[in-house]
This record gives C-alpha cells, sequence and structure tokens, in this order.
C-alpha cells in the first residue's frame, strides 16, 4: 500500500543534531548531506511512484522518497547493496540526507532489488521512466532556484562497456548451446545425438582458447548444427521453447547462420556461375551425429558429409561472413541487449550515453539538462533528437557539439524549434585542397545571389526534395580568376553547377570552423569531455549492471546526484567569504 512519507517534516523533541556544539552544526549546514535533503529530497514527487504499489490494504511501502534518495546516494558515492544498506542503518550523513536525525530504523537489501524491479516492470509495460521524470523535475527546480541561464548548452556522449566479457564467434555460439543444454533434464542429455552433450560441459565454454587453430572452424561449424538440432527437436515443447536461453539459440541461428534448404526454395544461389542449380554453392556440411568410435566413446565427427547424407539432413545450416552479421547480433547471453560498434578508439561492447549541460553565460554553476542513455549502435543524432522538445522548453537557442551529432532529422527538428548547433568538427572527408568552397559564394539562405567573382547567376532552381542548381554566364566563367578551382561545368550556352542544399550547410559548417571570430564561442565546447568524466567514468568505464533500463536508471541516478554535487559546491564557495569576514 502506497503511503506518503511526512515524517522528516517532523520535528524531533530530542535528537543527536540538538546537541551538537555550534561549530559543529555551522559544518553540518554547509555538508553535502543538507544540501541533498534541501535540494533532492524534498524535492521528489512521491505521488507519481504509487503506480508500482498495491492500491488495497497492506503494509505500508518503505517511503519512496527515501528509496529514490538512495538510488541516487549509491551512485553518488559508488556504493554496493551492502554498502548502501549499512550506510542507511549507520552512516549519519546519508540519515540527514534523507531529513532523519536519529539512528534506529533498519531496510532489507531486498528492498532495493524490488523497488528497481518494479521501476523496470512499469517502464516496460508503459514507457514510462520514473527516475528520468525527477531528474527532469529537480534540473527544472534547480535552475529556477539558482536562476540559471540554459540558452547556450554543450553536448558529448560516451561509450560505456557492458558488464559482460567480449566473446568471440565460437564462445559466443559455444555458451548458447551449452546455457540450453544446462536447463535440460539429465534423461534429455542421454537421448541426444552422439557428440552433442559433449558441450554440457564447463570445460568446453572457451573453446577458442583450447582448440587447436585447426579445428576452430570444424568445431564451429558443428556447434551451428547442434543449436539446428535443439531448435528443431523443442520449438514445440513449451516448457523449453519458453526459456530465455531457447529464445537465444533461435536468435544465434537468425543472425549468424543461413538456413540451406530456405535458400533452396527461394532460387537463391551464392555464386552466380555454379553449375548445379540445385545447390546454393557451399561446402557440404558436416554432421552432428556420430556413432562411437571403436573405444566405445563417443567423439565429434567433423569431417565432410557425402551428398547423398547431407541430402538427408533437413535443418542445414551455414555461417554467414563476419561482415554480413549487424551490429545489434547478440554479442553475450548474459546481456542480450548490448550491441557492437567499431570506431577509431576501437571495439566497444555496450551500450552509449549522452549528457547535455549548460556553459554559457554568468552561472553559479554547469547544470545537467539531459541524459540518455541507449545501445552504442545509436546515433549521437538520434539521442540528441530525442531531447530537442525538452531541451527547447528549457530554454535552449545555442547546441555546442562534435562533428557525431551531424543528423539530418534532428538537425531539422532543432531548426523546427529554433535551436542553433554549432558543431566543432565535421563528418566525412573534406573536399581537397584548392577546390572552391560554396561557403565562398554569397548566399541568401540557400538562394544564390553570387558567387565567389561576384557575378550573378543566369538562373537557379530549388526543387522539392533539396536539389540546388544554378547557371552562369560563359563570359563571366571564362577567364575566371576561380575557373580552375570552380566546380562549375561547362554546358554549350553556359556553365552550371548542381548539388544538394546539405552539401552547401555543410561547407558552410566548414567555412565557420575556419574563422577565428567563431572559434572563441566554439571552444566553450572543450568542457565537454571533463562533463562526461565527472559524471561517468570516475566511477570506470565498465558498466554494473546488464540490461539496457539498468544501466540507464544508473546513468540517471548518476546525474541528478552530479547536479547535487555541483549545487553543494556552489553553495560553500558563496559562504566562503563570510567566513573570512567574521
Amino acid at each position: 500500500m502506497f503511503e506518503v512519507n511526512n515524517e522528516h517534516q517532523q520535528e524531533k523533541l530530542f535528537s543527536p543534531v540538538k546537541d551538537l556544539p555550534d561549530r559543529i552544526s555551522t559544518k553540518l549546514q554547509s555538508h553535502w548531506s543538507t544540501h541533498f535533503y534541501r535540494h533532492v529530497f524534498t524535492q521528489i514527487d512521491e505521488e507519481k511512484f504509487s503506480v508500482l504499489f498495491h492500491e488495497g490494504y497492506s503494509r505500508p511501502n518503505k517511503p519512496v522518497n527515501e528509496l529514490v534518495s538512495l538510488e541516487i546516494i549509491k551512485e553518488m558515492l559508488g556504493l554496493s547493496d551492502e554498502e548502501l544498506e549499512h550506510a542507511y542503518i549507520f552512516d549519519f550523513q546519508v540519515r540527514n540526507a534523507l531529513g532523519k536525525e536519529t539512528m534506529g530504523d533498519n531496510i532489507c537489501p531486498k528492498t532495493f532489488t524490488n523497488f528497481r524491479r518494479r521501476l523496470l516492470e512499469y517502464e516496460e509495460e508503459t514507457g514510462r521512466d520514473l527516475l528520468h521524470e525527477v531528474f527532469l523535475e529537480n534540473r527544472d527546480y534547480l535552475q529556477e532556484e539558482f536562476d540559471i541561464d540554459t540558452s547556450t548548452q554543450r553536448m558529448d556522449s560516451t561509450f560505456i562497456d557492458g558488464n559482460i566479457k567480449q566473446l568471440s564467434r565460437i564462445d559466443l555460439i559455444g555458451k548458447v548451446v551449452h546455457t540450453f543444454l544446462g536447463k535440460l533434464p539429465e534423461g534429455h542429455l542421454d537421448e541426444l545425438p552422439a557428440g552433442m552433450a559433449t558441450f554440457a560441459d564447463e570445460e568446453n565454454l572457451e573453446l577458442s582458447y583450447t582448440l587447436p587453430p585447426g579445428e576452430v572452424e570444424s568445431t564451429l561449424e558443428t556447434l551451428v548444427e547442434h543449436a539446428a538440432w535443439l531448435v528443431d527437436r523443442y520449438e514445440d515443447e513449451d516448457a523449453y521453447a519458453d526459456l530465455e536461453s531457447f529464445s537465444h539459440l533461435e536468435r544465434v541461428l537468425d543472425e549468424q547462420c543461413y538456413q540451406l534448404p530456405e535458400l533452396e526454395e527461394d532460387g537463391q544461389n551464392k555464386f552466380e556461375d555454379d553449375d548445379d542449380d540445385d545447390s546454393p554453392g557451399w561446402e557440404p556440411v558436416r554432421t552432428f551425429t556420430t556413432e562411437p568410435d571403436e573405444s566405445g566413446e563417443d567423439e565429434l565427427r567433423t569431417e565432410p558429409l557425402d551428398d547423398e547424407t547431407a541430402d538427408e539432413i533437413q535443418d542445414r545450416v551455414e555461417l554467414r561472413d563476419a561482415e554480413d552479421i549487424d551490429s545489434d547480433s547478440l554479442q553475450n547471453p548474459h546481456d542480450d541487449e548490448a550491441t557492437f560498434r567499431r570506431k577509431h578508439t576501437g571495439e566497444h561492447v555496450g551500450y552509449v550515453a549522452n549528457f547535455a549541460e549548460t556553459c554559457g553565460g554568468e552561472n553559479p554553476f554547469r547544470l545537467l539538462t539531459a541524459v540518455r542513455t541507449d545501445t552504442n549502435n545509436t546515433d549521437d543524432g538520434d539521442l540528441l533528437d530525442r531531447d530537442v522538445d525538452d531541451l527547447d522548453e528549457l530554454g535552449l537557442t545555442d547546441l555546442l557539439s562534435d562533428g557525431g551529432f551531424t543528423h539530418k532529422e534532428a538537425e531539422a527538428h532543432c531548426r523546427e524549434h529554433g535551436i542553433t548547433q554549432h558543431f566543432t568538427g565535421i563528418k566525412g572527408t573534406a573536399p581537397p585542397g584548392g577546390t572552391l568552397s560554396l561557403a565562398e559564394f554569397e548566399w541568401d539562405g540557400s538562394e544564390l545571389l553570387a558567387c565567389a567573382a561576384g557575378h550573378e547567376p543566369l538562373e537557379q532552381s530549388h526543387s522539392e526534395k533539396g536539389r540546388i542548381s544554378f547557371r552562369m554566364a560563359k563570359e563571366h566563367c571564362e577567364g575566371c580568376e576561380y575557373r580552375e578551382s570552380c566546380r562549375v561545368e561547362e554546358k554549350q550556352q553556359f556553365y552550371s553547377y548542381g548539388f544538394w542544399e546539405r552539401k552547401l550547410e555543410i561547407a558552410k559548417r566548414r567555412a565557420r570552423l575556419n574563422d577565428p571570430a567563431s572559434q572563441e564561442f566554439l571552444n566553450q565546447r572543450a568542457g565537454a569531455e571533463s562533463m562526461i568524466n565527472e559524471v561517468h567514468h570516475k566511477s570506470g568505464n565498465r558498466a554494473k549492471f546488464t540490461g539496457r533500463i539498468k544501466l540507464k536508471n544508473a546513468s540517471t541516478a548518476k546525474a541528478i546526484g552530479t547536479n547535487l554535487k555541483r549545487v553543494s559546491r556552489h553553495l560553500n564557495e558563496d559562504a566562503e567569504p563570510s567566513k573570512t569576514t567574521t
């Protein structure tokens, strides 16, 4: 049963706080825990969390403002659940942050996990992120309370490595097969085709380290055939088909393999010059069933089957080429939402977090204004696009970001809201040296007023799809000082050039990057990396959780905690002069 927590508003008649000497009491007033109570704890709207609790008569819930605050404090201080439990019971600074003046009440660690589970289930069911709403409401409160100018902000993203091991292809498929086999009753293992039960043993998990190089490929193909056999055998038995480990088997096959009979039925052929119209052209598949050898023990047989035997196998599969596997394919069954991304910084498996903060004006401190987390194959522009409406309502007019945030939809969305994007880098390759930039022409928006030599166009056109073209008089182009570097092409009666409007926008951006007058403004984005380090990387680059929603909630809690730390520093610095004068 949901119940609002008002106990913290009731002053205790007797408490250790009242017995503190004046000097210690003054220090407590400037402690982060007191600032937390005033600027975070008391601002949490408990009512919105009532949907997480049963409406009938039952034992009252643990106070929601305490549970939400403890999630924030956990990320602020880098605590484990056990440490958080002890801090709640014994640590006065944590209890002070929750408005408690005395010791004596307890909390069960399962209370933390149950509350997180309710948050997760509610978001999956409704799409509503209650913890993110706390961040937004607290941000708006701080912006108004401290009169923060939010018109100019900077944004940056960072990779967060998943709390999983990066697996090779053979280890991934072996782990998926091993996990499902571990869910089968012992009697089923005895009925499996010869050799398959070998992969139920723990010692066969890290195959890439234990197999001789010459056996990796054949064992990988054998594993794939085992997976196909298991899917075919158990897909109609709900007790097994409903298991998460079974869904991983199906997913691995869909993402890593082709099923040959389907390709044959569709009339597809891997090799166009293959003379055999009845075959996709791959090597004969290898068997997933073997007979005992002379010693009576099963062994994996990896030699190719003859064509007649291969035709008898119904669920034949062939591995895709590595470059044909999508980035959102399963990376590790322990976290089936983590994705793969390759960037200049290396290969990453996990997630991405995106943040924005104020960086202009005479603000007392920098305020985090946006936090967004997703799989790491999500484009930075997509992350920005989801926050444009909210940032516009907050008062954003100028946003500084790197070239990774160039994104047609997000840019259009920003323009709709009157938000100007300022990029400190540009995606793609710059035009070759000596080529005249479109930015050197004179423009009114996308309308050409004059070329670099100052001549007006004969005519110009703008298509609805964003294509721009113009024509120049021959007498102006022939003999022009820019002729060798200009992009115009000679026609019979004129010179012309056509391009997409976005090419003009990119050219203007490159020109602004090289403009000394713009550099001072663009330099404000330099602090974005320290923002990322302060919020995330001080606690390490690897996630402590598995699953996107868990990581997202942790990132949101970190963002709230980071704002509180900044508030606390500001308040203490602001109070410092008065201390020196008294």
